[in-house]
């Protein structure tokens, strides 16, 4: 059933709902660098849903999350999933514009908690908001489960609680979600050690779900298969000579592809030789080498890059031409070119930062060379990055220093 009916004629919030999606909620997707074609066909989907809500005596603006099957129900009586996908996408940027994508938490005793850990992770840690909020939201659901309506005493919670609740959450979801979950909440507990207000024995508590067979990690490109990839590019025009300018700034600079959307074009220094990477995630920054190669890529693009008032280095060639490009679009430069390469399967810039990480080592650079390159804080992050299918070149001859037999 739907909720929040309408307090106003369905005629009058039917013109306010057209014009929000035409106005504020376009103009939000712009801003997060959505192309203008996916603008318009989730402008197009979101009309079509407010006038079969306004029949109904319902308003879009006040949907919730809730709500979102029965109107792909009614609005796409009988389409396929596959075609309902898309559109429901747009609904759920709907639902994040509106601040409604996730269901209102009344406040609790534990609130200010909550707040204080949450300015935690956005001034010390850098985390997104949406990665803030889900972190929120697990550690309310087990602070709900810990205390119930008794008071918020730490010195009462043991370890068998930790485990419990742990284990009840092995009952509802797969390994990798509760290994999820727990790990935010042996980082909150870590805050809270750090202000006094538990025992360090709770961190040690919190337990590691077994996933074996289930851990997989994105298959990397060979010297072979990275050749063929950059091979495919059609250099001789301005959209190819751009896309391998991706492609490189990708699998032989490491960068995330967030990363390569907010390059500006004075992060090249052409002088030195260097690129400022910007800041992204939890890393703020950094400064790389560029290579020859990368070098004579980044001049040739730029020297048909066009005419823009754009700041950001990669702009849209044909259809958005002069408009900033964001991640999926250059995702989507890259399955392209993983389709003309035969890699079925294939999708995504991860794997290609995966495959530099993995090249390096086999390389023989260290951990913390690559880890300083990718712009990792950890380095128990980048041994994830540092696949390797031959391990003969690393073992060690065996038995080792045995003594010689008499």
């Amino acid at each position: 059933m739907l909720h929040q009916r309408n307090r106003k004629t369905p005629a009058n919030q039917l013109k306010a709902d057209l014009a929000l999606i035409d106005g504020g909620f376009a103009n939000h997707l712009r801003q997060r660098h959505t192309a203008e074609f996916t603008v318009a066909f989730y402008c197009r989907f979101l009309r079509k849903v407010a006038h079969y809500l306004s029949k109904r005596g319902r308003c879009a603006a006040t949907l919730q999350r809730r709500d979102v099957p029965q109107i792909m129900r009614g609005c796409l009586p009988g389409w396929k999933a596959t075609s309902r996908r898309a559109r429901q996408s747009g609904l759920l940027q709907w639902l994040r514009f509106t601040g409604r994508f996730y269901s209102p938490v009344l406040p609790t005793r534990w609130q200010p908690l909550l707040d204080m850990y949450d300015d935690f992770l956005r001034s010390e840690r850098g985390l997104a908001d949406c990665t803030r909020a889900t972190a929120c939201r697990f550690l309310n659901h087990y602070l709900s489960w810990q205390f119930r309506d008794r008071p918020v005493r730490w010195d009462g919670v043991l370890a068998d609680d930790v485990r419990r609740y742990a284990a009840s959450r092995c009952r509802l979801l797969c390994p990798k979600s509760v290994n999820g979950i727990l790990s935010v909440l042996r980082q909150f507990f870590r805050f809270m050690v750090l202000r006094g207000k538990c025992s360090p024995a709770l961190v040690l508590a919190v337990p590691t779900v077994a996933d074996y067979g289930h851990q997989r990690f994105p298959e990397v490109l060979d010297e072979t298969q990275r050749r063929k990839f950059l091979a495919s590019f059609n250099r001789q025009s301005d959209q190819g000579r751009r896309d391998y300018t991706l492609a490189l700034c990708l699998i032989d600079l490491g960068l995330r592809g967030i990363e390569v959307s907010r390059l500006r074009v004075n992060d090249v220094n052409w002088n030195l030789k260097t690129l400022a990477v910007p800041a992204a995630k939890a890393s703020p920054g950094r400064h790389l080498p560029l290579p020859a190669h990368v070098m004579k890529a980044l001049r040739d693009y730029v020297r048909h890059r066009p005419r823009t008032d754009a700041d950001q280095l990669f702009v849209g060639q044909n259809l958005l031409r002069g408009r900033p490009l964001s991640s999926w679009a250059i995702a989507a430069a890259m399955d392209r070119a993983y389709r003309r390469c035969g890699f079925a399967g294939w999708f995504g810039t991860h794997r290609l930062r995966h495959s530099f990480a993995t090249r390096l080592y086999t390389r023989g650079a260290t951990t913390k060379e690559i880890a300083d390159l990718l712009g990792h804080r950890l380095v128990a992050t980048t041994d994830h990055y540092t696949q390797t299918k031959d391990l003969q070149p690393l073992a060690q001859p065996w038995p080792f220093d045995l003594p010689t037999p008499n």
